[in-house]
């Protein structure tokens, strides 16, 4: 059965018909005819995410691609969660940035010539200052890259226009505009009646942020959220400050901070 965390080079290797399927399902997969991109995008590309870069439902999909197998499908876990969704809104910082701080890299020519443009992308990231703003240009959403540079400490935000994908990809840094962090220091656990844990480390761009949202409803003034993070979640801290609540990082080691999660104090 073909499931949607296979890749799909998987899905193309051990059943090499499903090619036509991909490629009647959407005019997108056509890139898999060239055998290069094949081998190069393919095995970074899960079938559920190659469903959302493409803009094509994941149910019809897997269907389609059991049906021609011959493989009856169970979809009782299949939902909308499943899909990969865009959670915050674009960064103020991004508008008012300057031009020479944003490198702008469009990967189209480089896909439409048959090349992968991986490389490229990681050459750009290289050589990008801590100020400086990585602006991927595309013709669908590069959702694998989402987990690839978001274990490189990138943050980013993306945005669909007419012609093609823009997607923002930026570095962590220090200066957060958190108010009374002096105050905030000082909050603990043992401040709090219950605690509620959550260890969202092996979950992949956006879902430790979704994974967060669901737990805010179950706190409360007694109640505070410890998060075991991979990195510190900067694009979470608007977000919940929205929602009248207020977070501490605390790095424990690399790639492993605990963020405490509680309500916003009025005194």
């Amino acid at each position: 059965m073909i499931t949607k965390d296979m890749k799909v080079s998987e899905v193309l290797s051990k059943y090499p018909d499903t090619l036509n399927v991909f490629i009647q399902i959407s005019p997108h997969f056509k890139k898999l005819n060239n055998k290069v991109l094949r081998k190069a995008l393919a095995s970074r590309v899960t079938v559920q995410q190659a469903a959302s870069i493409a803009g094509v439902d994941l149910n019809k999909l897997l269907f389609e691609l059991n049906k021609s197998i011959n493989e009856k499908i169970n979809f009782d876990n299949i939902n909308e969660e499943n899909k990969v969704i865009q959670t915050v809104e674009k960064p103020e910082f991004i508008n008012a940035i300057s031009k020479e701080k944003i490198i702008e890299l469009d990967v189209r020519p480089i896909i439409n010539s048959g090349k992968d443009p991986f490389l490229d992308i990681m050459n750009k990231v290289k050589s990008l200052k801590d100020d400086e703003v990585l602006l991927i240009i595309n013709s669908f959403e590069p959702i694998p890259l989402y987990t690839v540079l978001g274990e490189k400490g990138f943050e980013h935000w993306a945005e669909k226009t007419d012609e093609a994908f823009k997607v923002y990809f930026f570095k962590c840094n220090s200066e957060k505009n958190i108010s009374d962090e002096e105050s905030k220091s000082k909050i603990s656990l043992s401040d709090f009646e219950y605690v509620i844990e959550i260890d969202v480390r092996e979950l992949p761009p956006p879902e430790p942020m979704m994974k967060i949202f669901e737990k805010l409803s179950e706190v409360d003034d007694k109640t505070i959220l410890l998060v075991h993070h991979h990195r510190e979640p900067l694009m979470l801290y608007p977000k919940l400050e929205e929602r009248g609540f207020e977070a501490i990082s605390n790095k424990i080691e690399e790639n492993y901070y605990k963020v405490l999660i509680f309500k916003k104090r009025l005194d």
